[in-house]
C-alpha cells in the first residue's frame, strides 16, 4: 500500500509542471506581441510624419518649378522683346538720349 501513496503524490507533483511551462510560455508570447507591436507602432507613426514631410517637399517643389518658368519666360522677353527692356530701364528712372521724362512735382 505505500507503494500506492507514493504513485499518487508523484502523479500530484507533476501536475504543476505543465502548468507552469504554458505560464512562462504565455508571459514569453505576450512580451513577444508587446514588443512587435511597439516597433509597429513606432514605424507607423515615423511613416506618417515622413508622408506629411513629402507632400510638404512636394508643394514647394511646384511652387518653385512654376516660380522657375516665371522667371524663365521673362529672361525671354528680356532678351528679344525691346519693349519690355525699355519697361524695365524705366523702373530705374533711365531714359533714352531722344526721350523726354515727366517729372512728378509735389505741391
Amino acid at each position: 500500500m505505500s507503494i500506492k501513496r507514493n504513485s499518487k503524490k508523484t502523479a500530484q507533483k507533476k501536475d504543476p509542471k505543465p502548468r507552469s511551462q504554458w505560464i512562462g510560455i504565455g508571459i514569453v508570447a505576450t512580451l513577444t506581441l508587446m514588443l512587435c507591436l511597439t516597433i509597429n507602432y513606432r514605424a507607423f507613426s515615423q511613416f506618417g510624419k515622413e508622408a506629411a514631410e513629402n507632400e510638404m517637399l512636394e508643394q514647394r517643389i511646384q511652387a518653385v518649378t512654376g516660380n522657375n518658368l516665371s522667371l524663365q519666360e521673362q529672361i525671354h522677353y528680356l532678351k528679344n522683346d525691346p519693349d519690355t527692356v525699355a519697361r524695365e530701364v524705366r523702373k530705374f528712372g533711365l531714359r533714352r538720349s531722344n526721350e523726354k521724362v515727366s517729372v512728378q512735382t509735389n505741391k
